[in-house]
């Protein structure tokens, strides 16, 4: 089945999606595919350079990062930062570990995990949805 397409308003710029990923064959696949969509995506390898990134005042609708990743601070710590410095900044969280899964519920409401393997095309909807609808999080 082919991957759904998102287009953007045409009365703005596409939305930007941060990926943020240690493994660079995921974060290319990734990356691409939301390019594909229509979106313009930033990349990350670890948090920090993510927190750099989202420092910078580059403009972000959304972040899509994993959970374990090297360094001091994990996916989860990184949505914690986001949401003390940028508020209401979506962040949908993946791991292919399964004892992250109860900590990503615990981060976010709405159903923003995504165990790995993830289905593209699930992505691409709940990626739609969460730019289309504002955002319920919890911290």
């Amino acid at each position: 089945m082919p991957a759904a397409q998102v287009q953007p308003h045409p009365e703005r710029c596409a939305p930007a999606i941060l990926v943020v990923e240690d493994e660079v064959l995921i974060r290319a696949a990734v990356s691409e595919f939301l390019r594909g969509c229509g979106y313009s995506v930033l990349e990350a390898g670890h948090a920090r350079e993510a927190m750099a990134i989202l420092g910078s005042g580059a403009a972000v609708d959304l972040v899509f990062t994993d959970i374990c990743m090297p360094g001091e601070m994990d996916g989860i710590a990184l949505g914690r930062w986001i949401d003390s410095t940028r508020p209401g900044l979506p962040v949908f969280l993946t791991s292919g570990d399964p004892h992250c899964r109860k900590a990503a519920e615990d981060f976010a409401i709405g159903g923003t995990f995504f165990a790995k393997p993830y289905d593209l095309d699930e992505l691409s909807r709940r990626i739609a949805s969460a730019l289309s609808a504002p955002q319920l999080r919890a911290l």
